[in-house]
This record gives structure tokens, sequence and C-alpha cells, in this order.
């Protein structure tokens, strides 16, 4: 699939988080920007399988992400001094807030045009943290472990939960965690019991926000490793 650039319209959020107001642009119009990106393509581009890689989902602060960062700002200590790993970032509110509050962050996140929004990102709300092109799902590059590994909806697609959940945990530091936010997808309950299969225990709270339920999974490793 050839690179396709778009200028999408944008428009500028800002949401208060802690103490500190962060300041994100996003895409103005999911809709618009499909059409866009859309007119872009030829038709046989649009019927290839790597098409929906290109969609502009990134470009939307999604409920799933808002809770997350909330969350981390209420519990700044699982960030504060520690080495901080988001997957999938998108427009990057909770690696902004867990670099506030402290964290070593990097931010990740497949999609070409990510990179642009996420540091664009970080300027408006004044905050300085790292990011890097990764397919997290699939690559087996070699970025390190971290303290925490974060994430919000990460469950939409249908591959094999063992799959994601040995994912996540392939860059986790022994005695690390795994903090997820999540919208009831389908795929949750086969997610949870993979990660049960894998050794991980669970915490789980309820939030909502943009008058969405979400739940919020924080994991760690049942026994850890004496090896």
């Amino acid at each position: 699939m050839r690179p396709i650039k778009v200028r999408y319209p944008t428009r500028t959020r800002s949401l208060k988080v802690k103490d500190k107001v962060f300041v994100l642009e996003e895409i103005r119009s999911l809709d618009e920007a499909i059409d866009l990106i859309c007119n872009e393509m030829t038709q046989e581009e649009q019927l290839d399988p790597f098409a929906e890689d290109l969609c502009p989902y990134f470009g939307v602060l999604w409920p799933s992400g808002i809770a997350l960062a909330e969350f981390i700002g209420e519990h700044p200590e699982l960030v504060r001094g520690k080495k901080v790993l988001e997957l999938g970032c998108g427009l990057g509110l909770p690696s902004l807030v867990s670099s506030y509050l402290g964290g070593k962050v990097l931010a990740t996140d497949y999609h070409p045009d990510v990179e642009e929004y996420y540091l664009r990102n970080c300027r408006h709300s004044s905050v300085e943290s790292s990011y890097k092109r990764l397919n997290w799902r699939e690559s087996k590059e070699d970025i390190g472990t971290f303290d925490i590994v974060i994430g919000s909806d990460v469950l939409y697609e249908s591959k094999h939960a063992r799959e994601v959940a040995s994912g996540l945990i392939r860059f986790l530091k022994p005695g690390g965690r795994i903090l997820l936010s999540d919208p009831l997808r389908p795929y949750l309950q086969k997610f949870l019991t993979a990660m049960k299969e894998e050794g991980m225990t669970e915490e789980m709270s309820v939030r909502h926000a943009e008058e969405k339920e979400i739940l919020i999974f924080k994991f760690q490793k049942t026994i850890e490793d004496t090896e």
C-alpha cells in the first residue's frame, strides 16, 4: 500500500486532568476524514485489506482514552518515576498525563500519521515525551521493558486473545503492571481469560467518560519469576 498523506480539518479540545489543562488537536469529523482518504485512494487501493490501517481512527479522542487518563491522574504513583509504554496511543492523552506526572513515557502507534499529531499535542500541552512507530501486535522489535504498560480500547479486532495478552506482557518488567481501559468490547472476556492463563491477576474499576461506561483493568503477575 503506497503512503497517502491527507490534511484533515482539525479542532482543539481542552480537558482538565488532575490540576492541568491538556490541549489536544483532533480530527474535526471522523466521517469527513474517512471520505477524504477514500477520495485519495484508487478503487483497487480501497479493496486492499491494508486500506483499513490507513483509516484515521487515531484522530478522535475516544472515551476509553479519557477514562484511562483520568484514572492515571487520580493515581499518579502508578507512573511517577516509572518507565511507561503506551500502545496504540492515538492522540495520546494518557501518555501526556503520565509524562506530566513524572513518568518517562514512550508513546507508540502504528498509523503513519500519529507521530505528527502526538508531538503536536505535546507542544500544545507543554509536555515532553518520546514517540516511536510500532506495530506491537505483530512486530518482534526489541524496545526494552517497562514498569507500566498502558493502553485504551485495544481489543477492537478479532485477533486471538492470547496473542494480544502475550503482546502486552512481553514489554513488562518483572513486577510491572499493565493498565488498560475498555468500553466492553466483544472480545474482552476471552482476553481476560487469556491474561489469567498467562499468570496475571486483575483489579477492575468502573468509570464513565463521554456518557460511556468504561472498565479500567490493572494487571500484575501472580507469582514473579525467580529465574
